[in-house]
């Protein structure tokens, strides 16, 4: 089943439920595959408690992330919104309330805000501009949409008594980046793709960390100081 992800030709196994999945990303013209996801490499018994459905989807998902590298891309675990054609992304550990920040945007801005993957958005850098993807690994909810979005900026979540934001400095986003993204690896030379990748994202593109509480107050204070940034990725 021939799929276009991240704006790749992705054949994909449509063992597991795939295929509604990625109905929304199939790919009907004719072309060699980027990246091809080998249901032979699927390890269904590294997870016992999970279903066989569940696994083909996580072990799908490894590995079109991992070949994504090649492609000046990575995932970052996070919920993705779109507002006025600009992504924004929200990350951090399980539990630190990243779905509760965009469902925020969506109760102040409305309907203009779009959250298009809710856990695993695709990153891509493409002509020294980078992108993000919605892609069918989105999450137990399911919520993505089949869209690139320019990327204008990231933002760790940190729970908090009051809404702070600050501007985080490349060497204080790093470990945070390499926490939420696939990072162990067999080879080296992936390993050296995605710090590469990572090193051009952390450059470009303004990172920040809110301490927050779930309330309006704060989605508008990370709208307000990301978009204000974005200026500098968009002039």
């Amino acid at each position: 089943m021939l799929s276009k992800i991240a704006d790749l030709i992705v054949e994909v196994p449509t063992a597991g439920g795939l295929s509604s999945r990625c109905a929304e990303y199939l790919y009907e013209q004719n072309g060699e595959p980027d990246i091809i996801i080998s249901e032979e490499k699927y390890h269904p018994e590294h997870y016992p408690n999970l279903s066989y459905e569940d696994s083909c989807y996580l072990e799908s998902g490894w590995q079109f992330y991992g070949n994504l590298l090649r492609y000046n891309g990575l995932m970052l675990h996070s919920s993705a919104v779109e507002l006025d054609g600009k992504a924004y992304l929200f990350s951090g550990p399980c539990g630190m309330g990243k779905s509760t920040h965009t469902r925020l945007w969506q109760s102040v801005f409305g309907e203009a805000a779009q959250v298009f993957n809710d856990d695993k958005p695709a990153l891509r850098r493409i002509d020294g501009k980078w992108y993000a993807y919605g892609t069918p690994w989105c999450g137990k909810d399911g919520i993505n949409q089949n869209k690139k979005v320019p990327l204008a900026g990231i933002c760790f979540l940190k729970r908090g008594e009051e809404n702070k934001i600050r501007r985080l400095e490349p060497k204080e986003a790093l470990p945070l980046m390499m926490s939420q993204t696939i990072h162990k690896f067999k080879k080296q030379e992936n390993l050296d793709l995605l710090l590469n990748n990572v090193n051009y994202l952390l450059k470009e593109i303004p990172i920040f960390e809110l301490q927050n509480r779930p309330v309006e107050e704060a989605a508008r204070l990370s709208h307000d100081t990301m978009l204000e940034a974005s200026k500098e990725v968009f002039r």
